[in-house]
């Protein structure tokens, strides 16, 4: 693998002004997340144009168990971003190298292990989830052909972790571009041409899902990491694969717990009819854009954190996540006055039903409010993160999210004429737990006490 010299590497974020190089860094990470969730969102508005309800609602449940793969990945390898970007602040270039090449060899392990486990599961998580019964065949052939591109998701998400870690944002933007592209192209193709519906949007994200990942390993091949990087690196060591591991794993456990949440949510509403399926898989299409900006800032910030930390630069990292903070405030009270003074407009965009519509809006009227709170839950659980308290972050985000929402939500859900306004405001009251515990936490100051590179 070529290899461009170490002076030459401009990805470090541990000098310079702060607030312009977390801007910088930030940007890519939010135009390739919301490339990603235009996925979705493609998918939804060619079948919601194209299909009837009972479709929508079998790709929203479908693209749930999806989403459980996709973020216990982005959980898992997490540990290998964590840790380059601590070892790189330390400019300790060989053990960085050595954490990505045991990377391939665990992720790509892990990559096989679960395309078996969710061919087996898939079928039974559907059932769990109450999927009408009108919805449930399309549900099942969508889900079982993502299934079979995990193998493609693990790769193009190790590469990203890699290069996040590296302080590179741009590259991956490049990747998601052209898959993007490839997945609008095939939406509009297999389900609005040839109208197959569940299936043809499927076939469109893995195929779009291979060819991100064929793409980032030839740029990588040809741009080099920034660091004395060869195929001799690329070999398991059982202490580096443990540290890897040690990081990842909890968050691994926290995006596949919380997600389960969100499926036992799916579920609860589920039960209440096509119509409540329907309308919360619109809404969560649209608040998944509206906290773009939280889940950008957090994905940096973990980065610029870890870099920092390993450089010794505490007071750095503590300032990177307090600008992130406020922005992020900011921009989710745009998003607040918007849902509260335009509830329906959005949702219009998706369905042409008007019940649903009506019925989303509440939603996402309820949810707004989360958007707010959320920004600050974000922010410091990504800066604990940086610091290698990831254990912290699992366990603060499943006891805001078991012990409050998803009963919120049932306890809501079993009263008589239960509106999705109601039910959504169990969101908001999870972050204003999720805010108690980590405000807490960071009065503790043990959040400082985490590994540091090259000590």
């Amino acid at each position: 693998m070529k290899n461009s010299t170490l002076s030459q590497n401009k990805n470090l974020l541990t000098d310079g002004h702060l607030y312009p190089a977390l801007i910088q860094f930030t940007i890519p990470f939010f135009l390739s997340s919301l490339l990603q969730n235009l996925y979705g969102t493609v998918d939804l508005l060619v079948i919601g144009n194209f299909s009837a309800k009972s479709t929508v609602s079998a790709v929203a449940t479908g693209s749930q168990v999806m989403s459980l793969v996709t973020f216990f990945l982005l959980g898992l390898t997490t540990g290998a971003t964590v840790l380059i970007g601590q070892f790189l602040g330390a400019k300790n270039y060989r053990t960085v190298a050595e954490v990505i090449g045991n990377s391939v060899f665990v992720f790509g392990g892990i990559s096989f292990l679960m395309t078996g486990m969710f061919l087996f599961l898939h079928p039974s998580i559907l059932k769990l989830l109450n999927i009408p019964a009108q919805a449930e065949a399309a549900a099942n052939t969508y889900t079982l052909i993502c299934i079979l591109g995990i193998p493609l998701i693990v790769g193009y998400n190790t590469v990203c972790a890699i290069l996040r870690g590296m302080g590179d944002s741009k590259s991956p933007l490049a990747f998601v571009s052209v898959a993007c592209v490839v997945n609008v192209a095939g939406d509009l193709l297999l389900s609005g041409l040839f109208r197959m519906g569940a299936a043809g949007v499927a076939l469109s994200t893995v195929a779009a899902q291979g060819i991100s990942f064929i793409i980032a390993l030839l740029c990588l091949k040809r741009k080099g990491l920034g660091i004395p990087f060869s195929k001799k690196d690329i070999r398991f060591s059982a202490d580096t694969a443990f540290r890897i591991l040690k990081l990842g794993i909890p968050m691994g456990i926290r995006s596949i717990m919380v997600n389960l949440s969100f499926m036992l949510i799916t579920s609860i509403i589920n039960a209440m009819g096509v119509t409540y399926s329907a309308a919360m898989g619109v809404g969560d299409k649209i608040i998944g854009f509206a906290f773009l900006p939280q889940s950008s800032f957090a994905t940096s910030i973990s980065v610029f954190v870890a870099q920092n930390m390993g450089a010794g630069k505490t007071e750095r990292a503590r300032k990177a996540t307090l600008y992130g903070m406020v922005t992020c405030v900011a921009i989710g009270f745009l998003f607040f006055l918007v849902s509260q003074l335009f509830p329906t407009a959005l949702p219009a965009l998706f369905t042409r039903d008007t019940e649903v519509r009506v019925m989303c809006g509440m939603y996402i009227k309820a949810y707004s409010y989360d958007a707010v709170l959320t920004s600050i839950v974000f922010c410091l659980s990504s800066m604990f993160t940086g610091c290698g308290k990831s254990t912290f972050t699992m366990l603060q985000d499943l006891t805001s999210t078991f012990l409050v929402r998803v009963p919120v939500t049932y306890f809501v859900s079993r009263i008589a004429d239960a509106t999705l306004f109601q039910i959504g405001l169990a969101a908001p009251i999870a972050s204003a737990m999720g805010i108690i515990i980590c405000l807490i936490y960071l009065k503790t100051g043990r959040w400082k006490t985490g590994f540091r590179a090259g000590h």
